[in-house]
């Protein structure tokens, strides 16, 4: 049966990720469970096409590999790294804490771990964002304002003034030791057994934190191993200018 004819439900048990597919694309999946694909986009005037060929990529492998952003200049490995923030602030994020209200067992058993799952996510949330903000207004920044320098588009006395105790390798090493963001989640998730007969709506939560889960762990070895040995040889380059600049006058 080709996906148009299916319904929400069976496309969604099909392949857990289409779930936030279709978010994206306005579909709430649980608002339309019984109702086919073609129903469901007529209803919502999207186009059918469109959204079954957005499906069909999933099996695509389109993540860019840490090779490639190894011959990126750092400027654009930061975009690429920003981009991604955007990624999980305004479209991951969003679909997870909907899933996470969504949660209701029939077992009573269950009932403590989906309270205690319900009130940590949204901390995890906040303090997630208000951590990707301030690596943007630090790191990124403070990258960037080294490129300028490197590019001769900044002068370098304002900027050393300005940080005068920042240190690309300090950065690097705290970061590597905070990167395990999803340590508590874990911990919950490991106390709420999944299976053949768990809700649709657990399979599909526990799903989409594992691939989110797995998308920060990429992103943190980008950072760890392209964007840091980048930043420190660039740091280690404009310093040494400046201090040949200083020696001169």
């Amino acid at each position: 049966m080709e996906y148009s004819q299916k319904k929400i439900k069976e496309l969604v048990a099909e392949n857990y990720v289409f779930a936030s597919v279709l978010y994206y694309l306005g579909i709430e999946y649980y608002e339309f469970a019984e109702d086919s694909l073609e129903k469901v986009c007529k209803t919502k005037k999207v186009d059918l096409n469109y959204v079954v060929s957005e499906l069909e990529k999933i099996n695509q492998n389109e993540e860019i590999e840490n090779i490639r952003l190894l011959s990126f200049p750092i400027d654009l490995v930061i975009t690429y790294l920003k981009h991604a923030h955007f990624i999980f602030i305004k479209k991951d994020l969003p679909f997870l804490v909907k899933l996470v209200n969504k949660l209701n067992s029939i077992s009573p058993d269950l009932a403590p771990v989906e309270r205690e799952i319900k009130d940590v996510f949204p901390l995890f949330v906040e303090d997630f964002v208000h951590h990707i903000y301030e690596e943007e207004d630090t790191l990124f920044e403070y990258i960037s304002q080294l490129k300028a320098i490197e590019d001769k588009k900044k002068n370098p006395s304002a900027f050393f003034y300005k940080y005068p105790n920042f240190n690309m390798q300090k950065f690097a090493i705290d970061h590597e030791v905070h990167d395990d963001e999803m340590k508590g989640i874990r911990f919950l998730m490991d106390q709420y057994p999944v299976d053949q007969e768990s809700p649709l709506n657990v399979k599909v939560l526990f799903s989409e934190l594992e691939r989110f889960e797995d998308k920060l762990k990429v992103h943190a070895k980008i950072e760890n191993e392209v964007l840091f040995p980048k930043a420190l040889m660039l740091e280690k380059s404009v310093r040494k200018k400046f201090d040949s600049l200083i020696r001169l006058n």
